[in-house]
């Protein structure tokens, strides 16, 4: 016989509820993820921030900075400073377009295609130390879920995907 979930609710805590919030839980999960991410990359120094932006060049090539934010979801100010750091660290440069000289393109140094192949392997731990808590059948539920709920809301967030 199922429970009452009233009854249930009347004996949780003020902190039991707020634990039970879906945007607290979110939150908690992204905490985690982030976490997994720089403990499996401590030894490249990596953000999945940065990451990302190695990943999309890696794949892309060439592109503006506000390409990189647009395809990856970030702002623009996030985005202006995660290039800056991995400009600095020699893994990015920037060039002016070859079609339009008022733009400015970034690449990937030889450095920074080097640092991203290295970090590919540590990226993909932390995706399977994310996924360990499920058996297959959920991490795929868990993964359609996700994708479910990311692409309701995408259109209708200050930073959009894609």
């Amino acid at each position: 016989m199922a429970k009452n979930p009233v009854a249930r609710d009347a004996r949780q805590t003020p902190l039991d509820r707020l634990y039970a919030r879906p945007g607290f839980m979110i939150r908690r999960a992204h905490q985690i993820s982030t976490d997994l991410f720089i403990e499996a990359c401590a030894a490249l120094d990596m953000t999945p921030s940065q990451y990302g932006v190695l990943y999309i060049l890696f794949h892309s090539g060439p592109l503006e900075q506000i390409g990189i934010a647009r395809l990856i979801g970030l702002d623009r100010s996030t985005t202006a400073l995660v290039v800056k750091i991995l400009s600095e660290r020699g893994l990015l440069e920037k060039a002016k377009s070859e079609t339009d000289q008022r733009k400015v393109e970034i690449s990937l140094t030889e450095a920074g295609r080097q640092c991203f192949r290295q970090c590919e392997r540590y990226a993909q731990k932390s995706v399977e130390a994310l996924l360990a808590p499920f058996d297959p059948a959920e991490r795929t539920q868990f993964l359609a879920l996700l994708d479910k709920f990311v692409s309701h809301f995408n259109d209708n967030t200050r930073v959009t995907l894609g």
